[in-house]
C-alpha cells in the first residue's frame, strides 16, 4: 500500500515545520520569548515595591 496525498501533504508540513522552528532566523526570536517569564516576574517585584 503506496501513501495517499494526504500522508505526503503532512509529511511535508512536518518537514517544514521543523526547518522553520530550527532555522537560524527564529533562533533569537525564541530566545527572547524564552525569557518573557523571568521579565514578568522583575516587573511583579517593582510593582510590590512600589505600594
Amino acid at each position: 500500500m503506496g501513501l495517499s496525498i494526504y500522508h505526503w501533504i503532512l509529511i511535508i508540513a512536518f518537514v517544514a515545520i521543523v526547518i522553520w522552528v530550527f532555522g537560524k532566523k527564529q533562533k533569537k526570536r525564541f530566545e527572547e520569548d524564552a525569557k518573557l517569564p523571568f521579565d514578568s516576574e522583575k516587573i511583579d517585584k517593582k510593582d510590590k515595591n512600589a505600594d
